[in-house]
């Protein structure tokens, strides 16, 4: 697997918690020039924990990478909806979608819902303990 260093960086837009593939990842993906499968990471893509991970909103591009992770879940902190393009690739893998709308500002002093923050932390901690 190659991963695209120029897709590392950027905002965090999603929590990915997994556990491990319950059958081998589907291998699909685009091709280098050599025919080397190309894994296109999302936006600040990183482990937090064993099975857990984090990263920017992904798209289309991130698909391949996504599947080969074998996920299970994810959590989106964004407040729009989320996109009828992700939604089908969730829906195609078995991928569980938890969203909590939470605006972007990173501004000092923002006032985050406690409750937001609260349940989504359930969610993680709840599907990390399953890994």
């Amino acid at each position: 697997m190659r991963l695209d260093d120029d897709a590392l960086g950027g905002e965090i837009g999603a929590v990915f918690a997994v556990s491990p593939p319950l059958k081998s990842p589907a291998t699909v993906a685009e091709s280098d020039d050599d025919g080397e499968e190309i894994f296109v990471p999302p936006l600040n893509f990183s482990m937090v924990d064993n099975g857990v991970f984090r990263s920017g909103f992904p798209d289309s591009a991130n698909f391949s990478f996504l599947r080969s992770l074998g996920l299970r879940s994810i959590v989106c902190l964004c407040p729009e909806p989320y996109p009828e393009a992700n939604d089908a690739f969730l829906k195609a893998n078995g991928i569980r979608l938890y969203q909590f709308g939470i605006d972007g500002c990173k501004e000092p002093f923002v006032n985050i819902p406690e409750e937001t923050i609260r349940a989504a932390l359930k969610v993680v901690v709840g599907i990390s303990q399953k890994i």
